[in-house]
């Protein structure tokens, strides 16, 4: 068991883990969905990784360099939405980290961390505008292998509301959140910081039941001791 143990701590070492990032607004719902079975998402978005300024400060740049990696990361991201009747839908999510540098031996394979996400959304509708409010909770880690920007842990909440304007063929919203997380840094250090913004979004019917989803925005980081530091917010999504 230890022998094996030995060799699993080996492979995500070479894996260069990177430390689990924020994908926010964490429950983007622009449509309904049907209301007779899951729907399903799957595809790539960025966020911040906020542990970055606290576990590897030589490599945290802030505003002087937004897109810099570590601390700005790009994970696979997909989600399901269950409905639960009246308007109401269960969101659970699952990421897993892309390499954290430029040029990375592992891309594009998912390295640690990962992370899960369970929400309730509740969709609102008066003619073509639209509005779904929702919670999430989420958790994430790189299982204390986080070469990049770690390691580290994340626990936290998220609020946000889906305001949506339909078209034919074309759903475009705006998507404002606020998020409080609780990185769990060691056993005897942990630190909070919040993470707020909005993003825009648009979904696309493709036809077949097949569709595309697109978010572009910014968040605000806030973390005693470190400057707040803005997060471009990018994302595309589509029926798997």
């Amino acid at each position: 068991m230890r022998a094996a143990t030995g060799v699993l701590g080996a492979v995500l070492a070479l894996l260069a883990g990177c430390a689990p990032s924020t994908l926010s607004p964490m429950a983007v719902r622009l449509v309904p969905g049907n209301p007779g079975q899951v729907t399903a998402r799957a595809g790539v978005r960025t966020g911040p990784r906020l542990s970055v300024p606290l576990q590897d400060p030589e490599h945290f740049q802030g505003n002087r360099a937004p897109f810099s990696t570590p601390q700005w990361a790009v994970a696979y991201d997909g989600d399901m939405l269950v409905p639960l009747g009246g308007g109401t839908g269960l969101h659970v999510g699952l990421q897993g980290e892309v390499g954290c540098d430029e040029v990375e031996a592992t891309c594009p394979v998912p390295v640690p961390g990962y992370g899960l996400s369970l929400g309730l959304s509740q969709y609102l509708q008066l003619g073509d505008v639209s509005l779904a409010p929702a919670v999430v909770l989420r958790g994430a880690t790189d299982f204390g292998f986080g070469a990049k920007g770690g390691p580290s842990s994340i626990l936290g909440v998220e609020a946000s509301a889906s305001l949506a304007l339909r078209m034919e063929g074309t759903v475009v919203g705006v998507v404002p959140f606020l998020g409080v997380h609780r990185l769990i840094l060691t056993e005897q250090r942990t630190a909070s910081a919040t993470y707020g913004g909005v993003a825009l979004a648009g979904q696309f019917d493709l036809g077949g039941g097949e569709f595309l989803e697109l978010t572009a925005g910014t968040g605000l980081v806030r973390m005693r001791g470190v400057e707040d530091w803005w997060v471009p917010i990018f994302g595309m999504r589509g029926s798997p």
